[in-house]
C-alpha cells in the first residue's frame, strides 16, 4: 500500500492506494504559499493518511506541477510556485518518515494513472492531456512514461497553434495572451481554464468559474453549446498536431475541463476528421475522458511504485 499526494498551488490532496488499485477517502489539506508552511502541511497530510490506511505504507508518491527533476526528487525553477524553487522534497519526506519517496510531474502521473486504472485501463501506448489551469501532457509507451530527450518529459502544452488573430465573437477567436513560457500561440494559451473563461466572457457570459455554464449546457442553450463547439474545435486542432507525431490509437482527456467532454467532443471529432480527410489512418480509434480526473495523478503515483517493484528503473532516484 502506498501514500499518494497531489500537490497544487493552494491545496494538496492525498489518499492511500493498494497495489490492486483500491483506495481510501481523498483528504484535502490547504497549502500555505511558503516553504515552511508547505513542509508542515505535507507532514500533517502524510500523518493523517497513514493513520487512516488499513496497512503500513511502503512508500510516498508525490505528483505536482513543475518543472521538476523526478530523479533528484526536487523542484527546479517553478512556473507558479516560486516558494518551492529548488526544494528537495524527496529528501525532506524520506528524512521525516523513513519511507522511499517518488516524485513526478502531475500531468505525467495522471497519464500513468489513466492507463492503469482510469479511462484507458490496460492501454500500452497513449497520449493523455490534462485540461485545467494549464495544459499538461503525458506520453505513455509500453505502459511507462516516455520522456523523449527531455529528462522532464515533453511539455506538449507548448506546441504552437498560432497567435489567435482578433475576429468576431461568432468566429470564436481573439488575440491570445502570451503563455507562461513567455511565448505566444502555445496550445496552453488556447485551451487552459483562462482561455475557456475568456471565450465565454467575451461572448456574453460573465462567469468566474467554468461550472457556471453547466446549467445552460444542460438546457441546450444554443449560445453555450456553440461556444463549447468552438472550444472543441480548438482541441481537435491541437490533437491533430499530436497525432501527426505520435499516431497512437488512444488519447485520454483529464483535468477539470474534461467534465465538458460531452459538449465539446463533436467539434473536436469534426476537426480531426476534416484535418485527416486524406489520411484517415492518422485518426485515433478512441478519445476517452477520465472517469475521475481528481484520482488520475494519485493513481499514477501508486503505479510508479508497482512498476518499480516489477523491475522498472525509470523512477529510481539519483544516488
Amino acid at each position: 500500500m502506498y501514500i499518494s499526494i497531489d500537490l497544487g498551488g493552494t491545496n494538496m490532496r492525498g489518499t492511500w492506494i493498494t497495489s490492486a488499485g483500491r483506495y481510501g477517502e481523498v483528504i484535502l489539506h490547504s497549502r500555505p504559499r511558503t516553504l515552511e508552511g508547505t513542509k508542515d502541511s505535507l507532514i500533517n497530510l502524510v500523518k493523517d493518511l497513514r493513520a487512516r490506511a488499513p496497512e503500513p505504507a511502503m512508500g510516498i508518491g508525490l505528483a505536482t506541477a513543475g518543472p521538476l527533476d523526478h530523479r533528484k526528487r526536487m523542484y527546479l525553477t517553478t512556473t507558479n510556485m516560486p516558494e518551492l524553487d529548488h526544494f528537495r522534497v524527496g529528501e525532506f519526506l524520506e528524512k521525516e518518515f523513513s519511507l522511499p519517496v517518488r516524485m513526478e510531474n502531475d500531468a505525467q502521473a495522471a497519464a500513468l494513472g489513466e492507463v492503469w486504472a482510469g479511462g484507458l485501463a490496460g492501454t500500452a501506448d497513449a497520449v493523455v492531456i490534462t485540461l485545467g489551469t494549464g495544459v499538461g501532457s503525458g506520453v505513455i509507451m509500453n505502459h511507462e512514461i516516455w520522456r523523449g530527450g527531455h529528462f522532464t518529459g515533453p511539455e506538449l502544452g507548448h506546441v504552437y497553434l498560432g497567435p489567435g488573430p482578433k475576429r468576431s465573437c461568432e468566429m470564436g477567436e481573439s488575440s491570445l495572451p502570451s503563455c507562461g513560457c513567455g511565448q505566444v500561440g502555445c496550445a496552453e494559451s488556447w485551451l487552459q481554464k483562462k482561455a475557456f473563461l475568456d471565450l465565454f466572457n467575451r461572448c456574453g457570459y460573465a462567469i468566474d468559474d467554468p461550472k457556471e455554464v453547466f446549467s445552460d449546457l444542460e438546457q441546450a442553450t444554443p449560445a453555450a453549446l456553440r461556444l463549447l463547439d468552438i472550444y472543441g474545435r480548438r482541441l481537435g486542432l491541437y490533437l491533430s498536431v499530436l497525432q501527426v507525431v505520435f499516431g497512437f490509437p488512444c488519447i485520454g482527456i483529464s483535468g477539470g475541463l474534461s467534465a465538458f467532454y460531452p459538449y465539446f467532443q463533436k467539434g473536436m471529432w469534426d476537426t480531426l476528421e476534416y484535418r485527416f480527410a486524406q489520411r484517415k489512418w492518422w485518426l485515433p480509434k478512441q478519445i476517452v475522458s477520465s472517469p475521475d480526473p481528481e484520482m488520475s495523478a494519485l493513481l499514477g503515483m501508486a503505479r510508479v511504485f508497482i512498476l518499480e517493484s516489477r523491475g522498472s528503473t525509470a523512477w529510481l532516484p539519483d544516488e
